[in-house]
């Protein structure tokens, strides 16, 4: 799809070049003073950041949230796709990542603002791009990036998934200097942060985190350059990215997963067994701010493919399945979870403990305690992360580098294991066929996640394959 849209812009372009010539040009003609220099870069990045909510909050992120067990689908072809039969044609967020809002947009953005001086709009757009590219990598592995945008190239490479990831911490240190370059102002149509570069700033400092985190199986020093870029990331819950959605008068522009559960599919999922009963097992005060209570007056989960059982099963609750529900991206709680996990990893406890007791006094729960360690410290950590992160997509990739926690597979595919990867879309395949394997020769697995043996409690890991 990428490739079409290429041409046709450079169709149109020739054809505007040679219509015009230089006919009627002069400085008085090609400059409007009432006019704003960058209105190109502003409706387009309006559009690109709803786009960008859409490939973070979206279908695929309802799947990711079903294959961790917080969800569960119950209805449909949510039962199927909650036992991992899916298909090439099943994720539109692949092709969102490029077009009509996605990377070719951003290009623009940031081209058409750094024209402009303003290099605030530049910084906070490569951030947005490092956000979706990266949610590409996280989930097809190797992907169109270093020639996606360029009208020479009809099929574009598959740059691997680690050079993809490195590729984009270069992009987010360019991001972090156009922000603290402070030229420009976005004000309002940055939807989420109203053009804070400050905040901007720590969150490039957390994606940056979250993104070595993704490499540290594979790459030696990956914790310890997550802790130096955590401790420098998002300091508290106010300066959370979050998406922006109108209430019951934006028709289009609510809350993503109210638009599926509430107004189109109401059937179709519901809170997964494990999250609920492990809440439950805790007394943990987020339970009536995650989920309602079932017909009992009880918390009540689905296990996967079990199908709806309304008297059993609870929903998202009223204060996160309403219109104008904020989705958390990128998030302080994420930020000090990842300070706990890379603290533990490079030998650090107390910073471990007590990052991971913030995150626990945010939630209105008592800290650990001092005496925790070992494997057991970092169980608590990630059950605190996998609880904190709900409806997230991360949660999935710390699942397949961490094996925690450890899910056991829906029954129809136990032998298969949990999906690792999604498959490339059947039309851009394609499309692509140069670069794009077919379906059956694609890795199970991503070059950063190699199956896990065990968990992190040391017991055999039950869905990896």
């Amino acid at each position: 799809m990428a490739r079409h849209i290429r041409a046709l812009s450079a169709a149109c372009l020739l054809v505007v070049a040679g219509a015009c010539n230089s006919f009627l040009t002069g400085d008085k003609l090609d400059s409007d003073p009432n006019r704003a220099t960058s209105a190109q870069a502003a409706q387009l990045f309006v559009a690109s950041q709803v786009n960008s909510y859409y490939i973070l909050s979206g279908h695929a992120a309802r799947v990711l949230a079903m294959w961790s067990q917080q969800m569960a689908g119950t209805d449909r072809q949510y039962i199927g796709y909650d036992q991992y039969s899916v298909t090439e044609g099943l994720f539109g967020e692949f092709t969102s990542v490029y077009t009509g809002g996605g990377l070719i947009d951003h290009r623009s953005i940031q081209a058409d603002a750094l024209a402009n001086g303003n290099r605030t709009l530049v910084g906070i757009d490569k951030v947005w791009e490092a956000l979706v590219v990266s949610f590409a990598a996280d989930n097809y592995g190797d992907v169109p990036y270093s020639q996606a945008v360029s009208d020479s190239v009809q099929r574009p490479k598959l740059d691997p998934q680690l050079s993809v990831y490195a590729a984009l911490q270069t992009l987010l240190d360019g991001a972090i200097v156009d922000l603290q370059a402070n030229k420009g102002v976005v004000g309002s149509l940055d939807l989420s942060l109203n053009g804070n570069n400050a905040a901007w700033i720590k969150v490039a400092r957390s994606l940056k985190a979250r993104l070595y985190m993704h490499t540290a199986e594979v790459s030696n020093g990956a914790y310890a350059l997550a802790l130096a870029q955590a401790q420098q990331g998002i300091s508290a819950p106010s300066g959370d990215l979050n998406s922006r959605h109108k209430g019951p008068s934006g028709t289009g522009e609510e809350n993503i997963w109210w638009q599926f559960i509430f107004r189109d599919r109401d059937s179709y999922i519901r809170p997964g067994k494990f999250l609920v009963d492990l809440m439950v097992s805790r007394n943990d005060p987020r339970l009536p701010a995650y989920f309602s209570k079932n017909a009992t007056g009880a918390y009540g989960g689905a296990a996967p493919g079990q199908g709806l059982d309304v008297d059993k099963h609870s929903n998202i609750s009223d204060t996160r399945l309403v219109p104008d529900f904020s989705q958390p991206i990128v998030t302080w709680a994420e930020t000090q979870s990842i300070i706990a996990e890379a603290a533990y990893r490079t030998g650090n406890l107390g910073l471990a403990r007590s990052a991971m007791d913030a995150v626990r006094g945010d939630a209105g729960l008592a800290p650990i305690g001092g005496s925790l360690s070992g494997a057991a410290l970092l169980k608590q950590i990630l059950e605190e992360k996998y609880i904190a992160l709900f409806q997230n997509p991360e949660v999935f990739q710390d699942y397949k580098r961490t094996c925690y926690p450890n899910l056991k597979p829906a029954t129809a595919s136990a032998l298969a294991g949990i999906p690792a990867r999604f498959t490339y879309p059947v039309a851009e395949r394609s499309a692509n066929p140069d670069n794009i394997p077919d379906v059956n020769a694609q890795p199970k697995r991503n070059a950063n996640d190699p199956a896990n043996a065990t968990s992190v409690d040391g017991t055999a890991c039950l869905g990896q394959k």
